[in-house]
């Protein structure tokens, strides 16, 4: 794991997270299954119009119990879990996971939010996509109330730590051939 960004301790950009051969393993697995997974829309706690609700990402696993999961993705998210939990850039020991995988296709994108709901302290973003362009878009922008803004590109096998409260977005993804594939991960103290 190598930190290539950290803003104010509030975002960590984190590349190489999971070790070469369960990356594959997992990639494998979410590219195989993708269309047999019942992906829903993505449900949000903050205020949209309509029109930003229709092109939402989807996700499966957001609101089911993964006891009676397919396709491996309950013993992936737990290997996921305890490699996250032992990062060396956020203290997660003490930390209650909450994952689901999501599906962003063309258009799709998520409005200006927070993720502060409950006892939430951060959210991850793990993306998987091995071939990624910048002119695809999907990218996670941030910006914080008074000390700069930015932006997150997709780069496979990397993941991004938000801190809740500080407030950001996924750009619509702009290729119709390629969705953008990552695992959320809600971050709760226990």
């Amino acid at each position: 794991m190598n930190l290539a960004f950290n803003f104010k301790d509030e975002l960590f950009w984190i590349h190489n997270v999971l070790p070469p051969k369960l990356y594959k393993e997992m990639y494998v697995e979410y590219i195989k299954n993708r269309k047999k997974l019942n992906f829903k829309k993505t449900g949000v706690y903050w205020f949209t119009y309509k029109e930003e609700v229709d092109d939402m990402s989807l996700s499966y696993g957001q609101s089911i119990n993964m006891e009676n999961n397919v396709n491996n993705v309950k013993i992936f998210l737990e290997k996921y879990h305890i490699i996250i939990k032992h990062n060396r850039f956020v203290n997660f020991l003490n930390s209650k996971f909450n994952s689901h995988l999501r599906l962003t296709k063309y258009n799709q994108h998520l409005a200006w939010h927070n993720d502060a709901a409950g006892e939430r302290k951060y959210s991850v973003t793990y993306y998987f996509n091995k071939t990624w362009r910048e002119s695809w878009g999907g990218e996670l922008m941030f910006k914080s109330k008074d000390e700069g803004s930015g932006f997150i590109p997709v780069l496979g096998n990397s993941m991004c730590i938000v801190k809740c409260g500080l407030r950001h977005r996924v750009n619509a993804v702009l290729k119709k051939t390629h969705p953008r594939l990552s695992i959320q991960t809600w971050i709760d103290e226990k």
